[in-house]
């Protein structure tokens, strides 16, 4: 493993609504040489408690791993991973436990076991389903910074100095150089090691199924399959220009789509061109609104400007279901009527607030990508609604963020031939297919299934949880029948806020 040279991350700083339009879905050891630790001298005592999301309670087994927080130096401070199992309701489990890994990067991977209930649920059913939170995220010592809510510009100096007041913020408890992927690794096999597990099956979605990969290439004999849902595919850099360009071929597609409805023409007309409008329109005279909050019903005043049209611009193409809103969004702010437009952002901006650690986030981007930018040969994105800004204000942030470590092959492709399956949405607006293609090449046990009309993250899609289910049983690639998956369609555009025409 090296230390890179400072310089690298994905959000722009500490800011979520500022965040929002670079990130999605979607993280060493100094002195460790690239061979695997095991460790098993400790064992997880797990007790009964329940985990929660919001409203959502399930019943599991919860246990608490201390890890050192550097590796090389185990007498040193010390953190806590948060631990759940779900035990299987066979009396007979499999001897694996499934566990899943959560993108952002900086998300909580119980969390996301928790939104995917009915699908934990079937996998149950054969094997235990083992959760940790990523260390710096969720329950596990989540890197978190106090965000201010009235960013109304992408401004290098106001981001350069958020950025420095949250590495300071984290710096006093904190080593930040200790949150990236290769110790993640690290520590999921620990976890594994020590809850009684011989191997794992993984899916992870998103900046998870890197995660993923990494664990693949460290502990092979460890892992029995995997699932990668979402692909960032090994190599694969997530700063600069890649989701400026990604983000407007996905709006590039809602336009053409609209242009080949009827209803949608009909109604809305040429919804690109006002986009286009409302974005000069706000980014010159941001505008104040007196309206409720979607979810609380509370009257509030919301601010209105370009970064608020973009993070939904940037979002809703990530589910059939909100981008079937997002000509309206455009018709209605294009007259003037930003209610709708005010209420996607609000909701956006206060999830990503509330569950995407941002210190983490940066600790993985400003180690993992940013650094193997070439500037001088980076694609420009000038033509795309984010332009170029994204990579100046990814330069701007990892200039300060302090620099992690990495394994020397992290970059590197490498070949297993343990089962892989692996999924993509037909529209996914940051992880196309074509990322999905690449991973499904590198590997010789692979196959790529594309889920149509759907986009980012499609495990809850359709017939996909009973796929999921039946590869788990047998690890079989080549019985699974995909016919089910050709009945999925994108859900029709509203044409107002009563929803489609009949």
């Amino acid at each position: 493993m090296k230390l890179l040279p400072q310089d690298s991350s994905l959000n722009v700083s500490q800011s979520m609504r500022i965040c929002a339009p670079w990130l999605l879905s979607i993280c060493l050891i100094l002195g460790f040489s690239s061979t695997a630790i095991s460790e098993t001298a400790t064992t997880l005592e797990f007790k009964h408690c329940q985990i929660q999301q919001q409203a959502t309670k399930i019943d599991a087994e919860c246990a608490t791993l201390i890890r050192p927080e550097d590796l090389a130096k185990p007498e040193a401070r010390q953190i806590e991973l948060s631990v759940a199992r779900l035990a299987a309701t066979t009396p007979n489990p499999a001897s694996d436990a499934f566990t899943l890994i959560q993108g952002g990067p900086g998300g909580s991977s119980i969390d996301l076991a928790i939104s995917l209930s009915q699908v934990i649920e079937m996998i149950r059913r054969d094997r235990d389903v083992l959760l940790v939170d990523q260390r710096g995220t969720g329950r596990s010592k989540q890197l978190s910074c106090d965000t201010p809510d009235n960013i109304s510009e992408l401004d290098p100096k106001v981001i350069a100095e958020l950025t420095t007041a949250c590495a300071s913020q984290l710096s006093n408890s904190s080593d930040l150089k200790h949150y990236t992927t290769s110790v993640a690794v690290q520590d999921l096999d620990a976890v594994r090691a020590a809850a009684g597990y011989s191997q794992l099956s993984i899916y992870g979605v998103s900046y998870g199924t890197r995660v993923a990969q990494h664990y693949l290439r460290r502990f092979p004999e460890q892992t029995r399959l995997l699932i990668i849902d979402g692909v960032v595919d090994v190599g694969l850099n997530l700063a600069g220009s890649e989701i400026a360009l990604r983000s407007q071929a996905a709006f590039d597609n809602v336009v053409a789509r609209c242009a080949a409805s009827t209803a949608c023409t009909e109604e809305f007309g040429d919804i690109k061109s006002k986009f286009e409008s409302v974005h000069r329109r706000l980014k010159e005279a941001p505008v104040t609104i007196q309206t409720r909050h979607p979810q609380t019903g509370k009257a509030t005043e919301v601010s209105i400007g370009d970064n608020e049209l973009l993070i939904s611009v940037r979002l809703m193409p990530y589910a059939t279901e909100t981008v079937s809103l997002l000509p309206l969004l455009i018709q209605q702010a294009y007259v003037g009527d930003y209610g709708l437009l005010a209420a996607y952002s609000q909701i956006a901006s206060e999830s990503l607030q509330e569950t995407l650690a941002i210190g983490m986030h940066n600790s993985v981007m400003c180690s993992e990508d940013e650094p193997f930018l070439d500037y001088e040969n980076l694609t420009s994105a000038a033509h795309t609604y984010f332009g170029d800004e994204a990579a100046d204000l990814m330069k701007t942030t990892c200039a300060i963020w302090p620099q992690g470590l990495i394994d020397d092959d992290f970059q590197e492709p490498f070949a297993s031939d343990k089962p892989i399956l692996v999924l993509s949405g037909e529209t996914d607006p940051i992880t196309p297919p074509s990322n999905g293609e690449r991973a499904a090449n590198m590997f010789s046990n692979s196959r790529h299934i594309i889920v149509p009309a759907h986009g980012h993250g499609v495990v809850a899609r359709g017939c996909m949880p009973f796929l999921v289910q039946e590869f788990l049983q047998s690890g079989d690639l080549e019985s699974l029948n995909t016919q089910c998956i050709e009945r999925e369609r994108a859900t029709p555009f509203f044409t107002s806020s009563s929803g489609p025409k009949p």
